[in-house]
């Protein structure tokens, strides 16, 4: 029987649905429910058995900005069985159901697959979709001008920093962007890049990067206004960085960057659409706005 109810105040189906997350992916949703991140727009569909969830479909209710126009979507996330009912064809009930639940009320339905399950998702209408990674040369000595101060989600003032400027963010992208996208930041924030978050004062912005050797991956950034991009990579960049890599399409440099195919071990992002999103330029779905 498949139960769409807001479960995540029942602490018993919670937690059910904490090791089964555990068990599938290795994570967990806990620390994000207990700091008030897990919101009306992520919404779970599971079949329970013996009053325990043994499958799950999550749907993330978001606004996708494609080439300036925005639309309503939803994402399909945490699709998981438990490897004791695998077979049982509840993957393809939940996914029916969902379908049949949200496509008239959207204009978008995406979801990101690995490659295990790439010939599932066809099966229901959605066709696969090439992203482009973006990447630019830099050869800096930077001394770096922009004051960036680190943040502590731990921390209330920074975690209330951090919320105060998502609820209001300006889209990553005009090409292809998110916005309304809160809980999947949050998460990122407590339990992906919990050591990546900085904020820069002069732009009122939230930047989440990380240096690797001679690469500088920059996953985000968070801002109520438009900022100077290049400005800023150039003085976020280690003396040693020769590479930027981005995580969203860089709308500011689209005529500096070059661009490069996802490696096939990447998930696919595959989409279903009321309208034809084939035309749309190279692009990157950002990648904080993954579920």
């Amino acid at each position: 029987m498949i139960h769409s109810y807001d479960f995540k105040q029942q602490d018993h189906y919670r937690a059910s649905f904490n090791r089964l997350s555990q068990l599938v992916f290795g994570i967990e949703f806990e620390a994000w429910f207990q700091k008030g991140c897990w919101d009306d727009d992520y919404i779970c569909h599971s079949i329970v058995s013996d009053n325990e969830i043994i499958a799950n479909i999550s749907v993330s209710r978001m606004n996708l900005v494609v080439e300036g126009v925005t639309m309503n979507a939803i994402q399909i996330g945490t699709v998981m069985t438990h490897p004791e009912h695998r077979g049982k064809g509840y993957s393809k009930q939940l996914m029916e159901y969902v379908l049949k639940t949200y496509e008239k009320t959207c204009d978008v339905v995406f979801l990101f697959a690995n490659s295990t399950v790439l010939d599932f998702y066809p099966k229901f209408g959605f066709k696969a979709t090439d992203e482009s990674q973006f990447f630019i040369n830099v050869n800096t000595t930077s001394t770096k001008e922009v004051t960036l101060n680190r943040l502590n989600g731990s921390r209330e003032e920074d975690w209330n920093l951090i919320k105060n400027i998502v609820q209001s963010r300006r889209p990553i992208s005009q090409r292809f962007g998110v916005t309304n996208n809160q809980a999947l930041f949050t998460f990122y924030a407590l339990s992906v890049y919990p050591e990546c978050l900085y904020y820069s004062p002069k732009d009122d912005a939230i930047i989440i990067y990380e240096h690797d050797g001679e690469v500088l991956h920059l996953y985000d950034v968070v801002s109520t206004e438009e900022i100077d991009l290049e400005y800023l990579i150039v003085h976020i960049a280690a003396k040693e960085s020769r590479k930027i890599k981005f995580y969203f399409t860089p709308d500011q440099l689209l005529d500096q960057v070059y661009m490069a195919p996802f490696d096939k071990k990447e998930d696919v992002l595959f989409v279903k659409s009321n309208s034809d999103l084939s035309h749309i330029p190279p692009f990157c779905v950002p990648k904080l706005a993954h579920a």
